[in-house]
């Protein structure tokens, strides 16, 4: 490793919009290394176009390029800043392809710039099976045999050889993508025809199929002295052929024996330390259940939802730790915030509880996606139960999936046996509710684990959580039942259904009987030492390790697991929200159950909840914690009703998008208004371009500011959009939206007036460099002053060309790539120039250029 004494400059090459396949964990982990590499003082450079990266807020703009992430842009900024080091660890799979090509290319050598992470001998082999896989046979380590292919003829060949079911996967693809189970010659040349096309090499791997072998995943960290510490097991629950995406995943892994473990975690080790890994490394493996065999499967050196999960579920700061090891410090000197002891970075985190990932799928808004899990990845978020037990931690983390408002499971109970039997064998997203199904049905653990190929344990567990329900069913209103439903997970909303009663009956009932939860800290000692971190979770014991944190506190409730939608940009608001909060002086407390989400980073939380956001559980912390101010979502109807009827200074932040008069069908300019008491800011005039010549609002995805309007049309649009919010009296961030008068009419109406969508307030953001989440923040709380608002002035006729396009999942999800609606966002992608021209040029690759400008025909 070289030496890293002298670096004072690194350019982190960001991850791009949000996809299938990464949320906003990297973008979490970005600004906690930002944080890190402050402390040591080294300068950090940015390269992003995703207009919702809260890690862009956190950096001077000189500092960041908001650019496509591509190897030219990378490139061009090495040339013209000339950092000592590039991380691409923090850009996922697309941050090592471009490393990778900066390394072919010879630009890194060129320039003098050093790799953080790893060798570049290391980096060049991920994501290249051949090489890889040569390199841990030498250490002995076990991995399935790959051939490289480049032609049909050639795996033709090779068919006999290894047999089907077989795997196909790209070599070096240019973007992340999926290990494809063939079972004859004509999957195997459709998935050898799309892998070539991926592959930068145009070369494929084929291997033999470990289908049903069970997953196991671990998460480690390495410093430059070969010191190692093991963060976490993670056990998939289903096996290998479903992708651990789209799997439920267990951590501490709950079926392994301790020789198993040991294994794994041994091979962990060797591989870190043959590949040189510096910093954080993620491995997959497969292992026989039979024989305790088990095959090498992918190996991560980079940030990713599996990390975020051991981060999160462990309570170790993998982050913090992280940036100290890339720049050189051993763990052993590695300081650590006061809040934790000083052995913390090179101790082994223990646990004493257990942690449940459920994945969220887009079908509801993607209906014509093929819904069975495979190999390909199709979980756009997921949430995490915590409990004490499995059964606990399940079903939190179930209800928490289902969004329901009043906290009830949906039943899949009108199935017939033979479509069950076939969900079984070929799953869908509704799996876990089918494997409740067939138990409740009578089938036994030991034919259902025949069925599925899942560990007999879990179906033990699932099973035993059914007893208990049947508890409840015939126990009405008995104390002692409800003591133990609470114990296992279910929510006042749950038994009050089964009850056949409501929320409050449960909760009287509990607070008669001195029924309420306690909550335990999640730190990574099991309690041996006295750490004082901020995750909590509740369970009902004896002990309360969650203290009030005192006067002027704020709840946040987060919208929970990454959905389509503008989810990505609630994570960007609720984020820099908890930053105005803290400014003004609020302990700040966030209540959510998105293991990937960037405000439970210690910068912008003082306290986290992990415990599903349902009226009880709500309640529950509202009771601990008595806050002074509660902020519920605006999609939470429910919630924000029944907590309305409570003496709660409650807000509703981002605003409810719904006005209760009637959505334009159609709107082509919308002006935005920053609108408190007399004040009326003008913030933009924006074009809003629907694909082609359809101007449906719902397909409003993307945006150009300023508006390609005459500057007299700019400021007559900003006169009538004031008019308008003033009939209406409405305040806030405020967009109001204009169409043609008719058809063929030069004439601009106002067709509506609604809060100003989430996306959009993102990219006002940054185009204005007024950050109006804060400003709109201020404003509820009352710490806005009409003066230094008074100051604000908006170039409306700016030269400067703004443009964001919004990112959709249908080519992850294999659907036709079609105009997308705004409620199949993704993520998006933004850019600036001079002119129109350069901004589309910036704004990424051919492709979405071409996508655009068709869009503005």
């Amino acid at each position: 490793m070289p030496n890293l004494d002298n670096i004072q400059k690194v350019l982190i090459i960001g991850g791009g919009p949000t996809e299938i396949g990464h949320e906003t964990e990297l973008d979490s982990a970005t600004v906690q290394i930002i944080t890190s590499f402050k402390k040591h003082g080294v300068r950090t450079l940015i390269i992003d176009n995703n207009p919702f990266s809260v890690a862009l807020e956190e950096i001077q703009p000189t500092n960041m390029y908001v650019q496509a992430v591509t190897t030219a842009n990378v490139r061009h900024i090495i040339e013209k800043d000339r950092p000592d080091a590039i991380l691409p660890t923090l850009g996922g799979l697309l941050g090592i392809r471009i490393a990778q090509e900066l390394v072919e290319n010879g630009d890194l050598a060129n320039f003098n710039v050093r790799l953080l992470g790893m060798p570049t001998t290391t980096l060049q082999q991920i994501n290249n099976p051949a090489d890889l896989n040569a390199t841990l046979k030498e250490i002995h380590e076990p991995v399935i045999e790959a051939q490289v292919v480049g032609t049909l003829d050639e795996a033709r060949g090779l068919v006999e050889k290894i047999g089907f079911p077989l795997i196909v996967k790209p070599v070096a693809p240019r973007l992340d993508t999926n290990r494809t189970v063939c079972d004859n010659v004509d999957d195997m040349f459709n998935a050898l025809t799309q892998g070539f096309q991926q592959s930068r090499f145009d070369q494929c791997t084929l291997e033999r199929s470990v289908i049903g072998y069970k997953e196991i995943e671990m998460v480690a960290v390495r410093d430059v002295a070969d010191t190692e510490v093991l963060i976490a097991g993670l056990e998939n629950v289903d096996t290998i052929g479903i992708h651990s995406g789209d799997s439920i995943l267990v951590t501490p892994p709950q079926t392994l024996n301790d020789r198993e473990y040991q294994d794994l975690r041994d091979a962990t080790f060797r591989i870190a330390t043959e590949l040189g890994i510096v910093g954080v490394l993620h491995l997959h493996f497969a292992l026989n259940p039979a024989n305790q065999h088990f095959y090498v499967t992918k190996i991560a050196p980079y940030f990713s939802r599996g990390v975020a999960l051991a981060a999160r579920t462990s309570g170790y700061p993998i982050a913090l730790v992280n940036g100290a090891l890339l720049l050189g410090q051993k763990l052993v000197d590695v300081k650590l915030p006061s809040q934790y002891v000083k052995q913390t970075a090179i101790m082994e985190p223990t646990i004493d509880h257990v942690s449940v990932r459920i994945p969220i799928w887009p079908f509801q808004e993607v209906p014509d996606a093929d819904q069975h899990l495979n190999t390909v990845m199709k979980a756009v978020g997921s949430t995490v139960g915590v409990g004490r037990s499995v059964e606990e931690a399940m079903l939190k983390a179930v209800r928490s999936s289902q969004f329901s408002p009043r906290d009830v499971l949906p039943s899949v109970s009108n199935l017939t046996d033979g479509e069950m039997i076939r969900q079984l064998i070929h799953p869908l997203a509704n799996r876990i509710l089918v494997l409740i199904e067939a138990l409740r049905r009578g089938y036994a653990p030991e034919e259902l684990s025949e069925l599925t190929k899942i560990d007999n344990y879990y179906f033990v567990k699932l099973r035993h959580l059914l007893t208990i329900e049947k508890e409840i069913q015939e126990n009405p209103l008995d104390v002692a039942t409800l003591q133990r439903a609470r114990y296992y997970g279910f929510g006042d909303g749950m038994i009050a259904r089964i009850w056949q009663t409501d929320t409050a009956t449960i909760r009287h009932l509990s607070a008669q009987a001195k029924i309420t939860p306690t909550y335990k800290m999640i730190e990574p000692t099991a309690g041996e030492f006295p750490e004082h971190l901020s995750g909590y979770y509740s369970t009902f014991e004896y002990e309360n390790e969650s203290q009030p944190l005192g006067d002027r506190t704020a709840l946040v409730l987060g919208r929970g697991g990454n959905q389509l939608g503008p989810n990505s940009a609630a994570e960007y608001f609720t984020t820099e929200m908890l930053k105005q909060l803290k400014r003004a002086g609020y302990h700040t407390i966030l209540m959510n159950t998105n293991p990937n989400a960037v405000g439970v980073a210690p910068e912008f939380t003082e306290k986290q909840y992990v415990d599903p956001i349902q009226l009880g559980d709500v309640l529950n912390v509202i009771q601990v914690e008595h806050p002074d101010i509660v902020i519920v979502p605006g999609n939470r109807h429910y919630l924000t009703r029944e907590l309305g009827k409570l003496p709660v200074n409650l807000h509703v932040l981002p605003p409810d998008q719904e006005t209760g008069e009637p959505a334009p069908e159609m709107a082509t300019i919308g002006v935005s208004l920053f609108v408190h008491k007399q004040q009326k800011i003008a913030v933009g005039v924006m074009d809003m371009i629907a694909p082609g010549i359809n101007k449906s609002l719902a397909q409003v995805t993307a945006f150009r500011m300023p508006a390609e309007l005459p500057k007299a049309k700019r400021v007559n649009l900003v006169e009538q959009a004031k008019e308008a919010v003033s009939e209406r009296q409405v305040t806030g961030m405020i967009q109001v939206l204009f169409a043609p008068k008719s058809d063929d009419s030069q004439q601009l109406v106002v067709v509506g007036v609604r809060p100003t969508r989430l996306t959009e307030m993102a990219f006002l953001s940054k185009v204005t460099g007024v950050n109006w989440v804060r400003m709109l923040t201020r404003q509820h709380i009352g710490t806005l002053d009409e003066g230094e608002l008074a100051k604000i002035s908006i170039d409306l006729n700016s030269t400067r060309v703004a443009l964001m396009n919004a990112a959709f999942p249908f080519r992850q999800l294999h659907v036709l790539n079609r105009p997308g609606t705004t409620d199949q966002e993704v993520g998006a992608t933004i850019a600036f120039g001079s002119s129109e021209a350069l901004t589309l040029t910036n704004l990424s690759d051919t492709s979405e250029l071409d996508q655009i400008i068709n869009r503005t025909i």
